[in-house]
């Protein structure tokens, strides 16, 4: 499917929503879900007990843009 195909099938609200469901829902292809896996299984054996990594926290993470009262708060923290 062609860009001009795109633009005549699709408005802008739903590509927003597409945009937004591949942002914050499902946003990293299975090789990155892969790769934690294994790195997680290979720092198993040195972990302490319970300490155990699991695959999320290798994954990268995409955040929510910050409002202008969260930024304002973030930098408040740095006067201080």
């Amino acid at each position: 499917m062609t860009v001009r195909e795109l633009g005549e099938r699709m408005d802008v609200a739903e590509y927003r929503q597409w945009l937004a469901l591949h942002r914050y829902v499902n946003p990293l292809g299975g090789e990155w879900r892969q790769t934690a896996r294994i790195v997680a299984a290979t720092l198993a054996p040195y972990c302490g007990k319970g300490r155990t990594p699991k695959e999320d926290d290798f994954m990268p993470t995409e955040k929510p843009p910050m409002s202008a009262e969260q930024i304002a708060a973030e930098l408040s923290k740095l006067k201080r």
